[in-house]
């Protein structure tokens, strides 16, 4: 007899011979008429929550800052993994022009790529200004149409450093609140981006072989984690990466897709399992982590995040076996900057004790972990140490406290069910 429904199994004898006689075992497959399912085990998924897609965005508006401590980057005529790693970036996206940031932090001049090409490599960039973030902040913000699909990438070492500004210790002490207001103000996403370049004196020699440097990218939510997944990907690839936090994002729900289970079969490409046969049901869960930061792909982060939970009193445990990451994809004979990273891990449900059993699961992105940054926050020796990032913690928190959407993950369901 043909079963009406789709079915992925791993089979025992027993269930074999029974689907082989009957299309279906009989009963009601959500017999707890648990509320995300109908009655036959299909998930009752909201229809107007949009799921969270990554995009390319229409156009990307570059800006760069060229103050006193950015120096060493741009020393004239010499190599650093600075002008490398942002001339690959700028090409990677067929950028037309950058906008160099003036001494108070307003748009100065808009070069061409080849100018700004040659500007950098001949110390055309060298300075003796400081660095205005939160003018920065404001000048890209307000030119910025996310409306048509526009994302700014900033390129600076983010060091507030108020020189010649009224009682500087004391904007300092405010700049955690006043990057809060901006972001709040505009309420767009961002996320941080930070890399390391070797730091050369006025001679060319080498003072620092880590000195950080970040990107700061701005714009809607599911441009800017597109746009944080290729600079991060060139990143590493050149082994300059340090990591990427972010805020303003609402991610919706996390996305799951599943592997052939083990005595039960899934329902279709839902979330339900039924003929649940024997004592343990065995369940592959593959979680998409390409939206989020890369560190979800860490072991322990990533525990910590998952969240999961019986509805019904049925015993369970998890085993998280492993993570499949390829920042690079082949797709038409070449290979493309597109990220996928994938947590597998196998949910075994035991002891059911009733006829179904609902699971309930989600992620609690760690939004406010910066451990990899960290090691860059040392104040202590002032804006002068090139192996550190004068201020950046301030800017970092002003960052978690731009919270008009970053909420954690909404829960997910699976069913699993004696019947069919």
């Amino acid at each position: 007899m043909k079963l009406p429904k789709f079915y992925t199994c791993c089979l025992s004898l027993s269930m074999a011979v029974a689907l082989s006689l009957s299309s279906c075992c009989g009963g009601n497959v959500n017999s707890n008429d648990d509320s995300h399912f109908d009655e036959n085990g299909y998930s009752l998924r909201d229809s107007t929550e949009a799921e969270f897609t990554l995009r390319r965005p229409d156009k990307i508006k570059f800006f760069i800052e060229v103050s006193g401590s950015m120096n060493g980057f741009f020393r004239a005529n010499k190599v650093t993994n600075f002008k490398t790693d942002v001339w690959e970036i700028l090409n990677r996206y067929n950028s037309t022009d950058v906008t160099v940031l003036t001494n108070s932090g307003n748009a100065g001049e808009t070069l061409s790529l080849s100018s700004f090409q040659s500007t950098m490599n001949t110390g055309g960039f060298v300075s003796t200004a400081s660095t205005q973030v939160p003018t920065m902040l404001e000048t890209i913000l307000s030119d910025l149409n996310t409306d048509k699909g526009e994302v700014a990438v900033l390129i600076s070492d983010m060091k507030y450093s108020p020189v010649g500004s009224a009682a500087p210790d004391v904007l300092l002490a405010q700049y955690s609140t006043d990057i809060s207001k901006i972001l709040n103000t505009y309420k767009k996403s961002v996320s941080l981006i930070g890399a390391t370049s070797d730091y050369l004196d006025k001679t060319g020699d080498t003072i620092a072989e880590k000195s950080p440097y970040y990107f700061l990218i701005i714009g809607n939510a599911e441009q800017v984690a597109s746009v944080r997944n290729d600079i991060s990907s060139l990143l590493e690839m050149s082994g300059h990466f340090i990591d990427n936090i972010e805020s303003g994002f609402d991610y919706g729900r996390a996305s799951c897709s599943f592997g052939i289970p083990k005595n039960c079969c899934q329902l279709d490409n839902e979330p339900t399992f039924v003929g649940f046969d024997g004592d343990t049901c065995t369940i592959q869960m593959k979680v998409a982590l390409e939206n989020y930061r890369w560190i979800m792909a860490d072991t322990l982060t990533f525990a910590k995040a998952l969240s999961i939970k019986g509805l019904n009193g049925s015993n369970f445990s998890v085993d998280i076996v492993g993570f499949d990451v390829q920042n690079t994809t082949k797709k038409e004979g070449k290979k493309e900057l597109i990220r996928k990273a994938t947590a597998i891990i196998n949910l075994k449900v035991y002891d059911m004790a009733m006829d179904s059993e609902v699971i309930e699961w989600g992620l609690n992105l760690p939004e406010s972990d910066y451990t990899k940054f960290a090691e860059y926050f040392d104040d202590s020796k002032g804006e002068n140490d090139v192996t550190k990032s004068y201020s950046l913690s301030s800017f970092v928190k002003g960052m978690f406290f731009n919270s008009y959407i970053s909420r954690d993950l909404r829960p997910n369901y699976i069913l699993i069910s004696r019947n069919e």
